[in-house]
């Protein structure tokens, strides 16, 4: 019985694209990447941040090892200014169309929420949705969302209360 399938050659220098940022149940900042050239190890530094911990998830499960090789999609934790599409090492950034948000609204929270708090949370759900776009407003002291259309509204509403339980408008 014989494979017909070429195995890919990859660099010996390292190499890695970025394709997702996420939070685990801990709130650990993730960056999703598939190792394009080289390894990656534990304790290694790239872009001036060190990688704490590397997982190899299957479904929510995960398993922690000490090393990746090339042709392996892992998350990291240690990165923390990463973002899709990004490249590292040899890699070059994506070529993503850049799509600016256009409409913009202004956050309202419920009566004795946190603003401060609910601006770090805002950030979180900025690094992982690239076309979502938040700022404070200093003038006014209120947190605006910079979005691309009405139905990202609702989804962002759903967003926030399912992942912080919290009802905004």
């Amino acid at each position: 019985f014989k494979l017909y399938v070429n195995k890919k050659n990859y660099s010996n220098e390292f190499g890695a694209k970025v394709y997702k940022i996420a939070r685990d149940e801990q709130g650990n900042r993730l960056t999703y990447m598939k190792i394009t050239g080289g390894s990656l190890k534990v304790k290694e530094v790239i872009k001036d941040e060190k990688i704490n911990q590397i997982r190899l998830y299957s479904g929510k499960k995960y398993e922690v090892v000490s090393e990746v090789e090339s042709g392996e999609v892992c998350a990291v934790l240690g990165l923390e200014h990463t973002k899709p599409g990004q490249g590292l090492g040899i890699e070059n950034d994506s070529d993503i169309p850049v799509l600016e948000p256009i409409l913009s609204y202004k956050l309202i929270l419920p009566e004795h929420c946190d603003k401060n708090g609910m601006l770090k949370k805002m950030k979180e759900l900025e690094e992982e949705e690239p076309k979502l776009n938040v700022v404070w407003n200093e003038i006014t002291k209120e947190i605006q969302v910079q979005i691309m259309g009405e139905v990202q509204i609702d989804v962002l509403k759903h967003m926030i209360n399912e992942r912080f339980g919290i009802e905004v408008s």
